[in-house]
């Protein structure tokens, strides 16, 4: 039996753990999933979606860009987010299966 140190460099192992402590708040794991669902949505979309004021999403936002989670498009006077990295979807799903499933 390999290890999974054995498996992915050390490398994509960090790279793999940035990503998911950036993930691992409930407002990001939220704004994957519904990116998810929509392909892309605005910030004004996202904020209402989520209850957040446009400080609070922006930051969440631009953290998730600037880790490349997350890519932007500025179409006139707004900005739509989609994922970068679709595959995110299958943690979100993960954790909602290992917690028991929806409401």
């Amino acid at each position: 039996m390999t290890s999974l140190m054995e498996r992915i460099s050390e490398e994509e192992l960090n790279k793999a753990s940035n990503i998911l402590k950036v993930i691992a708040h409930p407002v990001r794991m939220c704004i994957v999933d519904l990116l998810r669902d929509n392909n892309r949505l605005s910030v004004v979309e996202l904020q209402g979606l989520l209850n957040l004021e446009q400080p609070i999403a922006s930051q969440h936002l631009t953290l998730m860009q600037d880790k490349g989670i997350l890519r932007s498009e500025r179409v006139g006077k707004n900005r739509f987010y989609s994922l970068a990295k679709t595959d995110l979807t299958r943690v979100v799903d993960c954790i909602e299966h290992c917690l028991g499933g929806s409401k």
